[in-house]
């Protein structure tokens, strides 16, 4: 690799983490207690980046879009991973999809790593799953 291709290669990397290009994988596991409950499932992030003061969540249920499922912020004390804590969403609203016994519906819970001054978004990821009877425990 040439000196010019390498030194694109970390502008590059360096531009992506500026503008809030950095990736956070994000995870979690359902539960039959979420079923249409108010207590959000524990997620795990990775890939926090330096700066983050706070994490905010957000829940979409993919089959019917325009019902808010709400979320939260949480305060971030440093390090490339979180642990958010079950029921540590304030504005969280569970899945409760009418057809849980068959297909379910898919859920997607999205994190912003935020900085300091609470606008800048210096990292985001997401995930969906599938919550119906079949793929909870």
């Amino acid at each position: 690799m040439s000196a010019q291709t390498f030194a694109f290669a970390a502008l590059l990397c360096v531009s992506a983490a500026a503008f809030g290009q950095s990736d956070l994988s994000v995870d979690w596991e359902w539960k039959r207690a979420h079923q249409c409950s108010i207590t959000s499932p524990a997620l795990s992030v990775t890939g926090v980046p330096d700066g983050t003061k706070t994490l905010a969540v957000t829940m979409v249920d993919l089959d019917f879009t325009s019902y808010d499922h709400g979320g939260g912020s949480v305060p971030h004390a440093g390090g490339a991973a979180a642990a958010i804590d079950e029921g540590a969403l304030k504005n969280y609203r569970g899945p409760c999809p009418p057809n849980f016994s068959g297909f379910g519906h898919d859920y997607e819970f999205s994190v912003r790593a935020m900085a300091t001054d609470g606008k800048t978004v210096l990292a985001k990821g997401s995930r969906k799953k599938t919550f119906s009877a079949s793929t909870v425990k």
